[in-house]
């Protein structure tokens, strides 16, 4: 059993949240185990005989709460300090991704360096420090000191990939999107989306276009859809098949052990989506979340068939379609709870072998919502993830990027500060950059235009619920435009897309 002490102001905490927290095996995968919490210790219990790391929500002082992991620890009589472990763990995450980067040559005096030289000084400090309440302080300002070093890493390497990606070149036509739930519309908010957006997303709910078994609803999406296609701004329509809680209609529960009559209403349900817009649809986003099998529960086989199906009817119908999948929770936490889920580069892997033909691939990047999955991430973690996707040689659309403008329960955290309109546009100003800066990603959908009940993600609109505009649209807006034209060589006296994303 791994075990680790954690400390509260001095004194070993009397409890310790730990809804999000999940272990990890090598390479950072999640692993099945239990993690509870008794008399200021946290204890991790696994069937495995390597090595395993713990990842979950810590409060890291004025870089907010945020999921963060140790490295990979062999099991011991004596327990581990969970400050210290997490020092250790984002110490070692520097180093790597400095060799990963080549960025061994930034300046003394850069940012990053400094921070990483204090965290390491105070890290060493705390290990040789006896008594463990006091050894917990030093450690955890080691531990801000190298979350701050690790982020402005992920910064520096953003601002030198942007330059190189965009330097005699223009951004993309479809740079900057956004989700719209399409049950609002009104010319004000047309001319809005026209004047600042290049690509839309439309997301399709089986439970809002079947309101009842048998009775639909078009209008809302047939409103968009066609305005779209007037005004020639592209866009995505789907998911085709999402089996959520948020989406699937109550009636289909009836189904939901009886796979076979379930795949025929399935295959009914997608027919006539595509049948009613294939004509017109610029891609299709063929299916969200089916390997997460966090509502109806299918085999790995069922996910890859009902993928595999889908994709089939879109490409009969009408030769040439573009498609793509949808992958949530990109970290992959939720298989060390459900045994019968697949993580999302296993998914991925598998429905290709099946031969399911993609034109791209869907990673959300959704952050700060009450829904274990969805906890918090710093900068670093967040460039990390999007790195994992690189080894897939295909083109990735960030398909929903936010977090709330608003705290929305404990379990989502917060960057740096507790949620306001002003933290979401600071955090956009940094996440749009690094998505941006990836070789291999050329557009970034925010996840909803404006607030709405039905919003997956509360407060995450760029306009809140009385129409009025957020910071972070205008923030979004900016860096969409600076995008428009080459960026030119990388001067050190002239201000870049991320020196003013730090100014914001």
């Amino acid at each position: 059993m791994l075990r680790f002490t954690v400390y509260d102001k001095g004194v070993l905490a009397p409890d310790w949240p730990l809804d999000s927290a999940y272990l990890l095996g090598p390479d950072d995968i999640a692993i099945a185990g239990k993690v509870t919490f008794k008399g200021g210790q946290i204890n991790c219990k696994v069937k495995a005989s390597h090595s395993i790391g713990l990842c979950l929500p810590f409060d890291a002082d004025s870089m907010g709460r945020i999921m963060l992991q140790t490295c990979l620890l062999p099991e011991r009589e004596r327990p581990y300090n969970l400050s210290i472990e997490l020092v250790r763990h984002s110490i070692k995450t520097f180093l790597a991704k400095s060799e990963e980067w080549q960025l061994f040559d930034l300046d003394s005096d850069h940012p990053a360096i400094q921070q990483w030289e204090k965290a390491r000084h105070l890290f060493a400090e705390a290990l040789i420090i006896d008594e463990q309440a006091e050894l917990d302080k030093i450690a955890r300002k080691a531990l801000k000191n190298a979350i701050k070093a690790n982020e402005s890493l992920a910064l520096a390497h953003a601002e030198l990939l942007l330059h190189w990606k965009f330097a005699s070149r223009a951004a993309s036509s479809t740079t900057l999107g956004v989700r719209i739930h399409t049950g609002r519309d009104s010319e004000s908010l047309r001319e809005m989306v026209k004047k600042n957006f290049d690509i839309l997303f439309f997301p399709l709910r089986w439970n809002e276009i079947e309101v009842e078994e048998g009775r639909y609803n078009w209008d809302p999406i047939d409103r968009w859809v066609k305005w779209a296609q007037q005004e020639e701004i592209p866009f995505v329509l789907g998911p085709l098949l999402d089996f959520s809680k948020d989406a699937i209609p109550q009636w289909m529960y009836v189904w939901q052990h009886d796979y076979s009559t379930l795949r025929d209403l399935a295959y009914e349900h997608v027919e006539r989506i595509v049948h009613r817009y294939g004509s017109i649809v610029g891609m299709w986003n063929i299916a969200a979340g089916l390997n997460v099998n966090d509502n109806f529960q299918f085999t790995p086989e069922q996910m890859v068939d009902l993928t595999h199906m889908t994709s089939l009817i879109v490409r009969q119908a009408h030769k040439g379609a573009r498609t793509m999948i949808d992958l949530v929770q990109p970290f992959g936490e939720y298989t060390s709870r459900n045994k019968n889920s697949l993580s999302p580069l296993t998914y991925l892997d598998q429905i290709i072998q099946e031969g399911v033909q993609l034109d791209c691939v869907g990673v959300q990047l959704l952050f700060g919502h009450s829904n274990i999955g969805f906890t918090t991430r710093n900068l670093m973690h967040l460039s990390s993830v999007l790195d994992r996707y690189m080894a897939v040689e295909l083109p990735i659309l960030v398909s929903a990027m936010g977090v709330p403008s608003e705290p929305v329960g404990d379990i989502g955290g917060w960057w740096h500060k507790p949620w306001s309109p002003q933290m979401q546009s600071r955090w956009v100003s940094r996440a749009f950059v690094i998505a941006m800066s990836k070789p291999n990603i050329d557009s970034v959908i925010w996840s909803d235009l404006y607030d709405h009940s039905g919003s997956y993600l509360p407060f995450g609109g760029l306009i809140d619920a009385a129409g009025r505009t957020k910071p972070a649209l205008s923030r979004l807006v900016n860096m969409r435009k600076q995008l428009k034209k080459p960026l030119g060589k990388r001067k050190k006296s002239t201000k870049s897309i991320v020196s003013e994303a730090l100014d914001a």
